[in-house]
C-alpha cells in the first residue's frame, strides 16, 4: 500500500495555562496544561476534501495550526508526501513542502493587510519565495490569479476596504494560490459570510480543486458545508476524533452517539417528525477533562467502563457502546 498523502500521526498539542511563578509559589500550585488536541491520526490521499468538525474548543483550528507550521506539536507530527514535519526541523525537503501548502483564514476582514494594494497581497508568496522574477511577470501572474477567482486585474490597485467579504474572501484564495500550493488548509473559510455568498465560494474552491488537482483540508462548524465538499469527515469532541466517514455515509449513517448529537441539531425539512436525540449539556473544559470517555458525561449510552477507560478507534469510530452494541432502552 501507498502512503497517503497528508499523514497525522498521533497529533498533540498542550498550552501551559499556569498562573504566573511568584503566583504558583505563594499558592503552592502546580502547572497547569490545557489538553487542546490529544493524539488525533488521520490520513487524507491526494486531490480529495478532509474535513473536520465539532464544537467550538474541539481543537480543530489547533490542529490545522500545528499542520501549516503556525503551533508546534507537543507530540506526534505529520507527513506531507511522505516528508516528514515533526518536530519542526527544517530542511532542504521540508522547504519545498511548505512551499506546496497554504491557508486560508476565517476573518477575510483581518487576514488581509490593510494598508497594502490587493496587487501587492496576492504578489507577496511570489516575491517571499522567488518564484518569478521581473515585475512584469510578477504582474502578469497576479492578473491571472484575479481572474482565476472571478475578480478583475483592475482590482489590483485597490485596497482590502474597498471589496465586500465575498470578495476578500476571494483575493484571500488567490493569495494562497501565489505559491502553486497542492495542500490547502481552510480554517472556517466562509462562517463570516452571508449564506448566498458561502455558496459562491464554496463552488470556487470546488472548481479549482477539478481545475488545479488540490488537496484540501476543511475547519468548520457547519455541518450543510462539510456535507457538500468533503471526501471524508472526521468528528472531533475535546482535542479527539471520535470518529471518522467517507463522503456522505456519515451524514446517512451516523455511528457515534456525539455525531448522532450533532447531526439531530440540524434542521431536516424532508423528515421533519423523525425523533432525534437533543444535544445534552455543554462541552466540559479541556483542562481538565472527563476520565474515560471524555463524552461520558453527555451520553446517552454511557456505562461503568466509558467513565474509566478511553475507548480506541475501532473501525473508525471510538465508542465502547458500539464496540459492545449497545443501544438505547
Amino acid at each position: 500500500m501507498t502512503e497517503a498523502y497528508v499523514r497525522i500521526n498521533d497529533l498533540s498539542k498542550d498550552f501551559d495555562v499556569s498562573s504566573p511563578w511568584l503566583n504558583r509559589v505563594v499558592e503552592g500550585k502546580e502547572k497547569t496544561y490545557l489538553k487542546a488536541v490529544d493524539q488525533v491520526r488521520f490520513d487524507i490521499e491526494k486531490g480529495e476534501t478532509f474535513a473536520l468538525v465539532g464544537e467550538s474548543g474541539s481543537g480543530k483550528s489547533t490542529v490545522a495550526r500545528m499542520l501549516v507550521g503556525l503551533l508546534a506539536p507537543t507530540d506526534g507530527g505529520a507527513t506531507i508526501d511522505g516528508i516528514s514535519l515533526a518536530g519542526g526541523r527544517r530542511t532542504a525537503q521540508t522547504n519545498t513542502v511548505r512551499e506546496k501548502l497554504q491557508m486560508i483564514f476565517q476573518d477575510p476582514y483581518a487576514s488581509l493587510n490593510a494598508r497594502w494594494r490587493i496587487k501587492k497581497i496576492i504578489a507577496e508568496p511570489i516575491v517571499s519565495l522567488k518564484l518569478l522574477k521581473g515585475r512584469a511577470a510578477i504582474d502578469a501572474r497576479v492578473d491571472e490569479l484575479l481572474t482565476l477567482v472571478g475578480l478583475h486585474p483592475d482590482d489590483g490597485s485597490k485596497f482590502p476596504h474597498e471589496f465586500s467579504g465575498g470578495q476578500r474572501q476571494r483575493i484571500a484564495i488567490a493569495r494562497a494560490l501565489a505559491s502553486n500550493p497542492e495542500l490547502i488548509v481552510c480554517d472556517e473559510p466562509t462562517s463570516a459570510l452571508d449564506v448566498s455568498v458561502q455558496a459562491q465560494i464554496l463552488n470556487l474552491m470546488r472548481d479549482l480543486q477539478d481545475q488545479l488537482g488540490l488537496t484540501y483540508l476543511i475547519i468548520s462548524h457547519d455541518l450543510a458545508v462539510v456535507r457538500y465538499m468533503a471526501t471524508h469527515t472526521g468528528v472531533m469532541y475535546l482535542g479527539r476524533i471520535v470518529e471518522i466517514g467517507a463522503g456522505r455515509d456519515l451524514f446517512l449513517n451516523p455511528r457515534h452517539p456525539y455525531t448522532k448529537m450533532l447531526l439531530d441539531a440540524v434542521p431536516d425539512m424532508e423528515y421533519p417528525g423523525r425523533p432525534r436525540t437533543a444535544v445534552q449539556g455543554e462541552i466540559p473544559s479541556p483542562i481538565s477533562p472527563p476520565p474515560g470517555c471524555t463524552f461520558h458525561p453527555r451520553c446517552p449510552l454511557a456505562n461503568d467502563r466509558c467513565r474509566v477507560e478511553a475507548p480506541k478507534m475501532i473501525e473508525n469510530v471510538a465508542c465502547h457502546a458500539i464496540e459492545e452494541r449497545r443501544s438505547l432502552p
